[in-house]
C-alpha cells in the first residue's frame, strides 16, 4: 500500500528525526505497520526484513 501525499509528509520528517538506531526502529517499525495494513502476508515480510535489520543493529 503505497503511501499518500499526506503520509509521506508525516513519515519522512519522523525517520529523518531519528537520531539513534533505537529511535529509527521504533519509527521504521511504526510505519511497517501502516504499510502492512491488514494484509498479513506483507506485516510477515516486513518483520523478517525489520527483524534481521534490528539484529544486526544490536537492538
Amino acid at each position: 500500500m503505497p503511501l499518500t501525499p499526506g503520509q509521506a509528509a508525516h513519515w519522512k520528517p519522523r525517520i529523518a528525526s531519528t537520531t539513534t538506531n533505537k529511535d529509527r526502529a521504533s519509527a521504521l517499525w511504526d510505519l511497517a505497520r501502516k504499510l502492512a495494513g491488514d494484509d498479513d502476508a506483507k506485516w510477515a515480510d516486513l518483520v523478517r526484513l525489520l527483524s534481521g535489520w534490528s539484529e544486526r543493529n544490536g537492538l
